[in-house]
């Protein structure tokens, strides 16, 4: 056998094992392991090519897209814990706010819906965001469902469980997501008794 016979077998199986490691890490590292796998071999030792820009830009897209979920979230667990100063300060200085009745500012939006509500409880719930971001502006589509009782004495007679979707858009200021419209489409809404309180034990 001659020399270049001799390497035959050394060359196989470098080749396997190097095959083997790629596909341990495509195994183990998903979608971040096929971009690896996928660099040319110029770019192995290169540190220019240790963190595309790509990477950077989609890590800080998903980044905001967090930031404008737990916004959202906030919006919905003030109205439901009656945190109407908190509600206020998630809007931009001038808003678009419709939610079946019109605002101008968070702090209308939240002055009224208190004096609306009193101490009746709601639930407000919104899921399957479609949340797209370009640059410091960025928009949403939210399913939604609620549940709205009202206190005694209400003008309203019933409350209401809706459904529907909420069309969002938001802005950065100084590094921090604002809503900065808001409009609500309600596709269907079932009456449901208002608010009756517990009756008060007496005094002893």
């Amino acid at each position: 056998m001659d020399e270049q016979e001799s390497r035959k077998p050394s060359a196989w199986r470098s080749r396997v094992a190097a095959a083997a490691a790629v596909a341990t890490l495509l195994v183990g590292g998903g979608a971040g392991a096929a971009a690896w796998a996928s660099q040319p071999a110029s770019a192995e030792h290169d540190p220019a090519h240790s963190r595309p820009a790509s990477n950077t830009a989609t890590v800080q897209r998903l980044a905001d897209i967090e930031d404008i979920q737990q916004l959202k979230a906030r919006y919905f667990r003030s109205i439901d814990s009656k945190q109407w100063s908190k509600l206020a300060t998630l809007f931009t200085a001038h808003p678009t706010i419709d939610v079946g009745a019109k605002y101008s500012s968070g702090k209308e939006l939240a002055e009224k819906t208190a004096a609306l509500l009193g101490d009746a409880p709601s639930a407000h719930q919104g899921f399957l965001p479609e949340i797209k971001v370009n640059g410091n502006r960025a928009s949403a589509i939210w399913a939604m469902e609620d549940y709205v009782s009202f206190p005694p004495g209400s003008t309203y007679k019933n409350g209401f469980h809706g459904y529907g979707e909420y069309h969002d858009t938001y802005k950065r200021i100084n590094g921090h997501w604002y809503i900065d419209s808001t409009v609500l489409s309600r596709f269907r809404v079932d009456t449901v008794p208002n608010w009756t309180p517990a009756p008060t034990a007496p005094k002893k």
